[in-house]
């Protein structure tokens, strides 16, 4: 029997659009898979035990990201994406067609792993929660994979549009906003491709055709098609960058690999001391918990900002979660030096020693008075008051009120603020920024572009409780609120 069902879109073939390049790790990655025993969490391997990124997970991350720069973030929690997106990528519906973009799984060009610790702080105590130690292992920075991406364009597709969104995202992916992996709201999976090679073979051209029926697609010339960013831009969010002096020594705990290395050593990447996305979210988290239980805020607000904690032992784990509206990205330290360090833990009833209680850790120490750590924190669809907090809580970091890392009750992690630069998009206005540097009278504005009292209004409504929406606000948002 003859199927009857006409499609929207013809199938004959009129372009293929193809892109080629060098995706290089600025941070540490993670890639999901099977439980092997090397950790909790290991990465995902092929057959010659190679880590490699799955063509799902790369179209997945990317179709989020284009989802989110074209539509309100209303209608992007919704899922409505457009036609337009949903022809690039597919859809499920039943007048839907398949995906007209090819992603093929990123092959690694130079592996080097690592297993990194983790674990969740109570926020109640600021200490490690009973039970919540975990181990992660991933993949070092500087680690290159190859992606590898197709546009089939169809005769009745729109032209232009695919090629426009084809664009946008390989701009996405030279600029590192498409990250790819796991925990990328913590700092993982953060890369770029520093250039691309790029393909337009039209399929009424013989001699294109023959090139793709020859697998000689990259012998053809270079394509004039250039990466290019949207220019409507739907995203709000507030971006805070912060420079930080170390003002004591720093340990955020690592286990070495060296069995003659101390017990305890600082957290490096690829041989360079870092400070990662989870202890500064961890350490901000809870500082900020701390101001809005003071000031009044209902208890889970701080919640519908960083994400749910994940309850040890919940019968249902994923029920009632939703992803974190806060990136914070991790950071290399500069200008510090690592130091041996021997400790003794004492004998409360002598005074003296604690016998077999010696041990040893290799914290990092600055320097030069030179920032050594940089702060950099966005915030997708803030509100007034979030900002506010989030600024409130910039400010005990600054003046060294809150510490950050291991060992904070012995002295560790006291930072000074050196320079801050807060920036805040509004979908139908100019971005506005401001700039901070540390002065004789502490925290001071040295410019800005938009309202100077802006940020004090912010923090005005911080400290008025009743103001603050009581209750879930995120993933389902209150309607009439910012997208209506």
């Amino acid at each position: 029997m003859a199927n009857t069902k006409t499609s929207k879109i013809k199938d004959t073939i009129v372009r293929r659009l193809y892109a080629r390049g060098k995706w290089k790790l600025d941070s540490v990655a993670h890639f999901g898979g099977d439980e092997t025993g090397i950790a909790d969490m290991c990465l995902l391997r092929d057959a010659e035990g190679t880590p490699f990124i799955p063509a799902a997970s790369i179209a997945g991350a990317a179709r989020s990201f284009l989802a989110r720069l074209s539509k309100p973030w209303m209608k992007y929690q919704k899922g409505d994406e457009g036609e337009v997106l949903k022809r690039l990528f597919g859809g499920a519906g039943e007048n839907d067609t398949m995906s007209a973009l090819i992603v093929a799984d990123a092959a690694c060009k130079n592996s080097q792993t690592s297993i990194r610790d983790g674990v969740r702080v109570d926020t109640q105590s600021g200490s490690a929660a009973d039970g919540a130690k975990f181990d992660v292992e991933v993949v070092e920075r500087e680690t290159e994979f190859e992606l590898r991406l197709e546009c089939v364009i169809r005769d009745g597709d729109d032209n232009k549009a695919l090629e426009k969104l084809f664009l946008v995202l390989l701009h996405g992916f030279e600029t590192g906003d498409i990250r790819l992996g796991a925990r990328t709201r913590r700092g993982y999976g953060r890369g770029k491709v520093a250039s691309w090679k790029v393909r337009d073979l039209n399929m009424d051209d013989p001699e294109d055709v023959m090139a793709w029926l020859r697998d000689k697609v990259w012998c053809r010339p270079a394509s004039q098609l250039t990466p290019c960013p949207l220019r409507s831009d739907k995203r709000q969010y507030f971006r805070l960058e912060a420079d930080f002096i170390l003002q004591t020594s720093l340990l955020i705990r690592s286990s070495p690999s060296d069995p003659k290395a101390p017990d305890m050593v600082h957290l490096h990447s690829a041989g360079e001391p870092v400070v990662p996305g989870t202890s500064f979210a961890g350490a901000f988290r809870h500082r900020a918990s701390l101001i809005a239980n003071t000031i009044g805020w209902p208890e889970d607000a701080v919640s519908e900002i960083f994400g749910p904690v994940h309850e040890q032992g919940a019968k249902d784990p994923q029920k009632d979660l939703w992803a974190s509206r806060v990136w914070i990205e991790e950071k290399l330290v500069k200008n510090v030096e690592s130091r041996w360090q021997d400790r003794v833990a004492i004998d409360r009833f002598t005074g003296g020693s604690l016998q077999s209680a010696l041990f040893n850790e290799k914290p990092i120490f600055p320097q030069k008075s030179t920032p050594h750590l940089k702060l950099k924190l966005m915030l997708e669809e803030p509100d007034d008051a979030e900002i506010g907090l989030l600024f409130l809580t910039l400010r005990d970091f600054w003046y060294g009120y809150a510490a950050l890392g291991g060992e904070t009750s012995n002295g560790r992690g006291t930072l000074q603020g050196f320079k801050a630069e807060l920036q805040l998009k509004r979908r139908n206005s100019s971005k506005a920024e401001w700039e901070f540097s540390q002065c004789d009278s502490g925290m001071t504005l040295v410019g800005c572009s938009g309202d100077a009292s802006f940020l004090e209004c912010c923090v005005k409504k911080a400290q008025s409780p009743p103001e603050h929406p009581d209750g879930s606000r995120w993933p389902e948002k209150q309607k009439g609120t910012i997208d209506d």
